[in-house]
């Protein structure tokens, strides 16, 4: 892949994946969780990128999981609880992790400069937010208490995707609005593990990124 390409695909990425967490209160109105047509949507754009990106393996590992998730909830149809988005949702936050490290590690890679550098990371960094997502809603439906969120109601019992999609990017970011709030230790330990992943990743990325640089300056170099 020339660098054009390949900026212009990490490009799209970034749009693509803002794009979608702008459409949220459209996309899951009238539903605790986002419609099936979005998962599958997702789904195969994040195998395609990955497949373009780290190649056949990486790929493999993004789809596996998610089909099984998909399918999980086709079988149950129109008659799915809340309880069985538990399963599905942790094997769609396991791909959204492996596309997230995936495109990191393409990021820093000899392969990729400049701007398609910051694109990747800037990817990464929401994939892992939206995975968090996932992680406490479904923590929220194993204990109804773990969470104390404003928009719960008797029709939407734990509150809805983006209630989470909130509180993760908050925890991500440690913004910290106390809005929606943590009760039970596994909720905490999933906040703890956010909060130092969006801490961390930026740090660690951008010093890599200096790194990697700072190297090619030295090789360009007569």
């Amino acid at each position: 892949m020339t660098r054009l390409p390949r900026i212009k695909l990490a490009q799209t990425m970034l749009v693509f994946l803002i794009f979608g967490l702008c459409t949220v209160p459209v996309t899951i109105k009238g539903s605790s969780f986002p419609p099936i047509s979005t998962t599958i949507f997702v789904t195969i754009a994040s195998i395609a990128a990955v497949f373009v990106i780290s190649g056949l393996r990486w790929a493999a590992v993004v789809a596996v999981p998610s089909v099984v998730a998909i399918a999980i909830l086709v079988i149950d149809g129109r008659d799915v609880s809340l309880h069985d988005h538990v399963v599905p949702g942790f094997l769609v936050a396991f791909s959204n992790v492996v596309t997230a490290i995936a495109i990191a590690r393409a990021a820093l890679s000899r392969h990729m400069h400049g701007e398609a550098r910051i694109y990747l990371g800037a990817a990464s960094y929401l994939l892992i937010g939206i995975a968090f997502t996932m992680v406490h809603q479904r923590i929220a439906i194993l204990d109804t208490e773990a969470y104390r969120v404003p928009g719960a109601s008797p029709e939407y019992p734990i509150g809805r995707w983006i209630d989470y999609l909130w509180f993760s990017f908050s925890t991500l970011t440690t913004s910290g609005f106390a809005d929606v709030t943590a009760r039970s230790s596994w909720a905490r330990l999933a906040c703890t593990l956010e909060a130092m992943t969006g801490v961390m990743f930026p740090a660690i990325f951008l010093a890599r990124m200096v790194s990697e640089a700072s190297a090619e300056d030295m090789t360009e170099k007569p």
